[in-house]
């Protein structure tokens, strides 16, 4: 009775070791999303739109949109957040984790092309905001400060 006991709590023990990293990839995927699509894309949700179609495009719609999302998370988030600063855990684990697809060269090079200075901030949106001159670099800090940094660091 003891034996069976004992190979149950190694055979647990055992289950969790192994789980763990997929289980913490699970929800880190859930819970940084919706962080990522904030920093990522307009209000208005045409600018996800728009980059899934260019996307689709440069791959001839081979992926699907959740494939093609996962992606462009991941290689535009690494650029656009600096994961060396104070920034959410799901968002830090969800962003050093590899993509789930691996696009050929050509892809990839016409997704570097096309993503380069991505998210742009064209002369309607500098006049909306009243100034000129506001390059992306101040957009992306702005966008860190209002979404990412905790307000009270602990």
């Amino acid at each position: 009775m003891i034996y069976i006991v004992i190979a149950l709590v190694i055979g647990l023990v055992t289950m969790l070791v192994l789980a763990h990293k997929p289980v913490i990839r699970l929800l880190a995927e859930k819970k940084a999303k919706p962080r990522m699509e904030e920093i990522l894309f307009d209000e208005h949700g045409q600018s996800k739109t728009d980059v899934l179609n260019e996307i689709h495009q440069l791959t001839n719609n081979r992926l699907s949109d959740d494939l093609v999302l996962d992606y462009f998370f991941k290689i535009k988030g690494l650029q656009v957040v600096n994961i060396n600063q104070p920034t959410n855990f799901w968002v830090k684990t969800y962003l050093t984790t590899p993509t789930k697809v691996k696009l050929n060269y050509f892809e990839q090079v016409k997704f570097y092309e096309t993503f380069l200075n991505y998210p742009k901030m064209n002369e309607e949106d500098n006049k909306a905001n009243g100034k000129k001159g506001i390059n992306i670099e101040e957009k992306i800090k702005r966008q860190f400060v209002s979404k990412l940094i905790p307000q009270k660091l602990a």
